[in-house]
C-alpha cells in the first residue's frame, strides 16, 4: 500500500474517533506532505519522534517570537534566551509526546504497520 493510501486511513481512522483535524493534521505537516515529505500523523509516531519534533519545533518558534518582541527590546543575554528557549522547548515537547500517546491510546487507534 502507498503512503498516501495509508495516510488517507490513518486520517479517516483519526475522524472517526472524533480528533479534530487540526490535532492529527496540523499546518506544518500538511505544507511538509505538500512539498514532498513522508510524515505520519503525530497520533502513529514513537514518543521519541514526537518528543523531538516537538521540542524542536516549539524551542525555535517559541523562542525566536520571545527574542523578536521581548527579550531583544529588553537586552536578555542571547545565553539565557537560548537557555530559556530549549527548557521551555523540553517541557513543551515533553508534554505534547504524552498527549499523542496518550490520545492514540485512548482512542483505541491501530499501529501504523496495520493499514494495509
Amino acid at each position: 500500500m502507498t503512503f498516501k493510501n495509508k495516510l488517507t486511513k490513518a486520517h479517516k481512522e483519526l475522524e472517526d474517533a472524533g480528533i479534530w483535524r487540526s490535532n492529527y493534521n496540523p499546518p506544518p505537516l500538511d505544507l511538509l506532505r505538500k512539498i514532498g515529505y513522508r510524515i505520519l500523523p503525530p497520533h502513529y509516531r514513537s514518543f521519541l519522534v514526537n518528543f523531538i519534533s516537538q521540542t524542536l519545533f516549539f524551542t525555535t518558534i517559541w523562542g525566536g517570537i520571545m527574542w523578536l518582541l521581548v527579550w531583544q527590546a529588553e537586552h536578555v543575554a542571547g545565553y539565557f534566551a537560548l537557555l530559556v528557549s530549549i527548557s521551555v522547548g523540553l517541557f513543551m515537547g515533553f508534554c505534547m509526546a504524552v498527549y499523542y500517546k496518550f490520545s492514540a491510546k485512548h482512542h483505541h487507534l491501530s499501529d501504523w504497520s496495520d493499514f494495509k
